[in-house]
Order: C-alpha cells, then structure tokens, then sequence
C-alpha cells in the first residue's frame, strides 16, 4: 500500500490493476473481475475465477490461461507465490508488502481503511422513518444501527453519503393520534370521553395530554402530539449515537410543488389514467409491476404511495446518484411499484437500493418478550438502551444480514465476558491498550518495530487479517451489508486473543518485543476504526 494524499491504495486494487494490464497486452481484452478474499489461507490471500471467465473466449483450458497469466505476473515483488489450483488463480502476499501495511498504520492510524471507491458518488440514505406517533421500537433500532453503519463506512470509502428521516406527519394515523390525545385530555379533566376504538393506547398518550393541560396549550393536540413525538424520537436516536443530515416532514412534501410535478411528469409520458369511478392510476405495469396502481382515490384523497413518489421525485431533484432505502417488515410488496414509479420519471432503478430491516425477537430466559401494540405494551428502543447500553444494541443488530429474521438475547448483550461478542472485541483493544502502557514503561514502543522479524505462523495469519479490512469495508460499501464488518472484527478479535494466549509479546528481547508491539497496534488500531464505524466504542480500561 502507499498514500495517494490521505487515501491509502489497496494491495487488492494494485494486483487487480497489474491483472488488468496483462490481459490488455497479452490478449487485447478486458474484463470486469475483481479478487476476492481467499477461505483457505493455505491456499493464499486472494483468489479469482478469471481463468474461467477467459476459457471460451480465449477457446483455451482455464489452467493454461491461468499459467500464462502468473508467468507475466511473476515479476511483481507485493506477491511472493501465485499458484493454479482447478482453474483459480490464487495469490500470496509477500511478507514485505504486509509488513509495509503496519508501517502505513503506525504512520496514521485513522487513515487505515480509507478508500476512493465511491469516487464521491451522491447517495441518499433514508432509515427508520417512523410514524411520529409513538416511541421507536426494535426494528426501528436495528434499522438505525444499519442505516448509521452504512452511512459512516460508506462515506470513509470515499461516498458521499447523507441521511435522511422521512417524517410521516400527515393522513390517518396523525388524525388518530389527535382523536387519542384529545381523548385522554378530556378523561384527565374529568369530563366524558369515549376513546377511539382503534386509538394508540400507550402512557405516552397521557403524558402528552397533561404536557397540553400543564402548558396551557390552545392550539391543534394533534400537531403539538406530532412534535412532542418527533423530538422525542430524536433524542432515542442521539442517544444511540444516530444523528440524521435531513428531517423531510410529509405535510411539507404535501404543499410542496412536487405532488404537482409528479403528476405532470406521469401525465406527459402517458403513463395516467382515470377509472368509471374517477380514480386516477398509473400504468405502473408497464415497467414491471403486478397491477396499475392508484394515485387519487374517487373520492379524490391522494394515496400514500403518490406523496411517496413525489418525495422522491424531491430526492431526484437534489441530484442524488443513488437512492437506497432501509423500509420496515413485511415491505417486499412496496419495492416494484416504488422502482416502476421512479423509472417513470427518470431515475435508473439500478441506482434505487431497498433494504428490508426484518422483524427481530427480543428473547430474555429462552422466551420470547411478548409485546402488543394494541394495548400499549411496547417494549421500546429507550428500554433497550436502558437495558443493554447503545454498544451492544448496535453491535448485535448488526451480527445478521438486515433481511433476515434476529433473535436477541438480551441476557447475552449484558454479559461481561468473552461470550459476549462486542465485549470480546472490545476487550481486545483494551486488552492491547494496557499492553502497549505495560510495554512503555519498560522502554518498549511500536516505533522500534521490524515487521521482517514477524515470522510466527499466526503473526502472518494477523498481518493478512488486518491487510484485508479495507477489502471488507468495499464490500460492506458494494454489498450494503455491515454486517461482514462484525463478522471481520470478531474473527480478527479472536486471532488476537489465541496469538496473545501462544505467544509471549513483551521479553527479554527488546526488537523482537517491539515487532509484536507494532502488531498488536495494528490490530488495535483496526478494532479501533472497525468499531467507530459500527458507531460502537473501542475503550482504553474495561
């Protein structure tokens, strides 16, 4: 690796770059390939399948493109073996080249990681996006712990990434919302009511309708409900280390011109028609979708899903490149009328990312928490953080790919001890900070540290597992899946706490000592940046 200013070149990105120029001028082709992660170590650091891809436009044996390919690559000092084994390519790093990323580490910590793949590309990322009508509850909070993820990895790749929480302040649940609280504040002034049969149910209700008594407020309950609620909700999120670029309210997007410029734009294209009954829909199955979808009702009422488009007609307009979406459960449905309606006013669907945070089960001794929103018994994002800290809130939600179902163990995420994985990843860069203090005292220091005198086995296996966390943070960037990120933090915890088990850091010998220093910075400082990333903590004394 070298610097190109404060961006680091990844190893990946320069051998991906010497295969590239090879099968110019070798073959006078290009491909798009890039490498991936090797499983098997043994086998080396990175593999590809080009060979295959070659074989039947080049009309040879996948083996023989690939010997051909490895003898011209040969020549490149960062690789020290490059083998073909059933028509892969695998790659091993030289000892030299990983010992120069320690040497890039120690020089700026913070930088290691960083990456230009994003090339500055403009990306709108909107999460949690909750009904201003209540707390925020789980899913809301694993949705929040993607959605920030994303934004900070996505952004340190070289992104520009902003966030965005569509506020839902308008329609039918907001006019619920007013018919509770006005309920509730009748009922407390001891004047006869009759609750709304499916009103919100919660103590939050009560709450806000002696805010309303206390204050002596004259004006609309609902909208002071709606704005109680919505600060609220941002405390939550500030509390969990989530804070948003953008609040878009619906009730503005509803007097905004772009419901207007919505329908015009469908109108043009032909894409509008009306029913006998006077509804207006749109041709939404000419680009794929199962059914024409409704606009405007007969009785003339717009639907949510037109105002969802003239938002994200808005989005369009503040020149975003890419559109991605982190919606709630049961969502699949919404995603083609959603891309047929964008594609009808211009936007590259290939641009529009829907993610599907899934529900999750909270489990506290082997059962499931029972929750019914129905009769107010929510157990909401401020218990969790009560009850398990921001951390380990974050970090579990963040073990599972989002569009898979999660089982919380609560009695887990309170754990102090190694069975805990954010305790166990956090211990290892405490673990490192106490030993890098230890080492001062005695005289010791990273500084001093030769990488060339690194040759344990598990030394190695450390130095490549730190060498591919700028890989996985691409990938997490391509993928949108920070969960890979967790996933490369435990197993790299894990090498660290075997190597310090095995092998004794601080002795007698002074250089040797300090080559293990240096390695256990590098370790530490990845942790570090991996964490920060995850919006967890990475603490000095646990």
């Amino acid at each position: 690796m070298y610097h190109d200013g404060a961006i680091m070149r990844l190893l990946r990105e320069r051998i991906e770059e010497e295969l590239t120029n090879i099968l110019g001028k070798k073959y006078g082709i290009r491909v798009d390939f890039f490498l991936e992660e090797s499983k098997d170590e043994s086998f080396g650091d990175y593999t590809t399948n080009l060979p295959f891809k070659l074989a039947k436009e080049l009309k040879k044996d996948p083996s023989e493109i690939g010997e051909e390919i490895a003898s011209d690559l040969r020549e490149f000092t960062a690789l020290e073996n490059i083998s073909i084994k059933k028509g892969f390519l695998n790659f091993r790093v030289s000892l030299r080249s990983l010992n120069e990323i320690l040497g890039e580490i120690l020089a700026s910590p913070e930088d290691f990681g960083k990456s230009n793949l994003g090339k500055g590309t403009k990306v709108n990322l909107e999460f949690v996006s909750a009904n201003p009508t209540g707390p925020l509850v789980i899913v809301n909070a694993r949705a929040a712990a993607v959605g920030d993820s994303l934004k900070k990895i996505m952004n340190f790749c070289g992104f520009f990434v902003e966030s965005e929480f569509y506020v839902n302040d308008a329609g039918t649940q907001i006019e619920k919302l007013r018919r509770s609280v006005e309920a509730r504040i009748m009922e407390l002034q001891g004047l006869k009511s009759d609750f709304p049969e499916d009103g919100y149910q919660g103590e939050y209700v009560y709450d806000i309708a002696k805010k309303i008594i206390e204050d002596n407020f004259n004006g609309d309950p609902g909208q002071f409900a709606v704005d109680y609620i919505h600060q609220w909700q941002k405390s939550t999120l500030e509390r969990y280390r989530v804070k948003f670029d953008n609040f878009v309210f619906e009730s503005w997007i509803r007097k905004s011109e772009y419901p207007e410029k919505t329908k015009k734009t469908l109108e043009s294209h032909g894409l509008l028609y009306k029913e006998e009954n006077g509804a207006l829909l749109f041709k939404s199955t000419v680009f794929g979708d199962d059914k024409d979808r409704v606009l405007i009702r007969s009785n003339g009422e717009p639907t949510y899903f037109f105002f969802d488009l003239a938002y994200h007609l808005y989005k369009m307009d503040r020149k975003y490149n890419v559109l991605v979406d982190i919606w709630g459960p049961d969502h699949h449905g919404y995603i083609p009328r959603m891309k047929a309606g964008l594609e009808a006013l211009g936007f590259d669907t290939e641009n529009f990312k829907v993610l599907v945070a899934q529900q999750v089960n909270l489990i506290r001794d082997h059962e499931k928490v029972k929750m019914s929103k129905r009769k107010g018994e929510i157990y909401s994002m401020d218990d969790l953080i009560e009850e398990v800290g921001s951390d380990a809130a974050r970090f579990f939600f963040l073990t599972r790919t989002v569009n898979s179902h999660l089982d919380f163990d609560l009695a887990l995420a309170k754990t102090i001890g190694v069975q805990n994985p954010v305790y166990y990843i956090q211990y290892s860069h405490a673990r490192i900070a106490s030993l890098l203090d230890f080492a001062k005292e005695k005289g010791y220091s990273p500084e001093g540290g030769k990488g060339s005198l690194l040759t344990e086995p598990e030394e190695r296996s450390l130095m490549r597992k730190i060498m591919l966390f700028p890989d996985t943070l691409q990938s997490v960037s391509r993928t949108l899946e920070p969960h890979l990120l967790a996933r490369y933090l435990l197993e790299l915890a894990e090498l660290y706490h075997s190597y310090y088990q095995k092998v004794r850091i601080v002795t007698e010998d002074k250089e040797r000592s300090n080559a293990r220093l240096l390695l256990s910075f590098g370790v530490k400082s990845v942790v570090k940046n991996g964490l920060n990333l995850l919006g967890v903590q990475a603490p000095e004394r646990m």
